[in-house]
């Protein structure tokens, strides 16, 4: 299993936000997560490539387990959050080249990287400019180009399709697509009905902290995706 997360659990004070969640996600899979606001959705991702620590439970990231060795297991993962940023006085190009560099990418692939995903997200007339410009849209297409540029094995992405107009959405699916083809495993949580029907392969709804129910999107049939969700 790419990803393979055992008995989680996460609690802030009081309040538990993840109740022994388990859940496998091989190679080649795109998994979305659905449940309400406050469900535990963006804690269950943040707690993948480290940025939550779990109180209990097991992380297991393409083999390697993520409390044993976090550096191992974060060089396997590219992590978009819900409110993705830049640091300001940066531009589009110079976040990707640091980021690039991060990852141990050679120089001369690095620039062939960015100059594809410069024009793939349509990015050339402004990725040479400072963040501190940029709208919503523009940040989530640079710090998306930033995970594809990566190629890891695991990509976690908390609602990709926030900020982004449709044709630039299109892209982001099919470049999410042809990973998960190329064998990367794919996690996303995502409040859209039609795109977590129509992009993953299966879902996870999640409620009160609780994975409650695990469905494949081609067994679907005729039953409209939110009659399921809301019975479930």
């Amino acid at each position: 299993m790419m990803l393979k997360i055992e008995n989680l659990f996460k609690a802030y004070g009081g309040t538990n936000a993840v109740i022994d969640l388990s859940l496998d996600i091989p190679s080649g899979e795109v998994f979305g997560l659905l449940g309400p606001n406050g469900a535990g959705k963006t804690t269950t991702l943040k707690m993948i490539p480290g940025l939550v620590v779990p109180d209990s439970g097991r992380i297991g990231i393409n083999s390697v387990d993520s409390s044993a060795d976090p550096r191992r297991a974060r060089s396997h993962i590219a992590y978009v959050p819900d409110e993705p940023s830049i640091y300001p006085r940066l531009s589009g190009r110079e976040f990707l080249s640091f980021t690039g560099r991060m990852r141990e990418i050679p120089p001369a692939e690095l620039e062939r990287r960015i100059a594809f995903h410069e024009e793939l997200f349509n990015m050339g007339g402004w990725i040479d400019s400072r963040a501190e410009g940029y709208s919503h849209g523009m940040v989530q297409r640079v710090v998306l180009s930033a995970a594809f540029i990566a190629r890891p094995s695991l990509y976690v992405i908390d609602e990709p399709h926030v900020g982004l107009d449709p044709a630039t959405a299109e892209t982001f699916n099919r470049m999410a697509r042809a990973a998960a083809a190329s064998g990367a495993a794919i996690l996303l949580s995502t409040h859209t009905l039609s795109v977590a029907r129509d992009f993953c392969d299966r879902l996870g709804i999640i409620h009160e902290g609780r994975l409650i129910e695990v469905i494949r999107t081609d067994q679907i049939g005729g039953e409209d995706l939110q009659d399921i969700f809301f019975r479930i």
